[in-house]
């Protein structure tokens, strides 16, 4: 295994870790919200959005989707099969658009005002989660994942030389 791809694996592996953190903080102070006022489901608790845990949550999920995103698509160039490396292209391509919108380059919405990619996330969760998270995620689960070894070939090699004939009785004499 080379160093780049030792490098990009742990990477990966690191990301989605980053990520996991992210949507765990998220979680978690929903439902402190969720305890604090009875009555109030963990999406009321999400649209609280109290700082400085929300915008950490969030910046710590785009973090870990981009760096995902990036060493899973270097480790699976280094050494991958033709359909993950296939699988490269749209989930790359899902993250740009987010974040063309994200950082003003496609207009989106007249009351948005780019470059705020913690605001865009916050207010469109579901967009964040379908172009930007759930992508990132699947292509490090595609990275980390190992390839399936092909079956042993059988290897046969020759017993005798070209010019020699195959049976192992020769007759020394003729």
């Amino acid at each position: 295994m080379s160093a780049i791809l030792r490098w990009s694996l742990r990477l990966a592996e690191l990301s989605l870790a980053l990520i996991g953190l992210g949507v765990s903080t998220l979680i978690v102070y929903a439902w402190v919200e969720v305890l604090n006022n009875p009555g109030y489901t963990l999406v009321d608790g999400y649209w609280i959005g109290g700082l400085p845990w929300t915008p950490a949550g969030i910046v710590m999920i785009l973090v870990g989707s981009v760096a995902a995103l990036v060493a899973a698509a270097m480790a699976i160039i280094v050494e991958g099969g033709w359909w993950r490396r296939i699988l490269i292209l749209p989930t790359w391509a899902a993250a740009f658009l987010w974040w063309s919108v994200a950082m003003g380059i496609l207009p989106f919405d007249p009351s948005y005002h780019a470059p705020d990619p913690v605001t865009l996330a916050y207010s469109l969760p579901t967009m964040a989660a379908l172009l930007l998270l759930l992508p990132a995620v699947v292509l490090a689960g595609v990275a980390i994942t190992p390839r399936r070894q092909p079956p042993p070939a059988i290897h046969l090699t020759r017993v005798h030389a070209p010019d020699e004939p195959p049976s192992p009785w020769r007759n020394e004499e003729s």
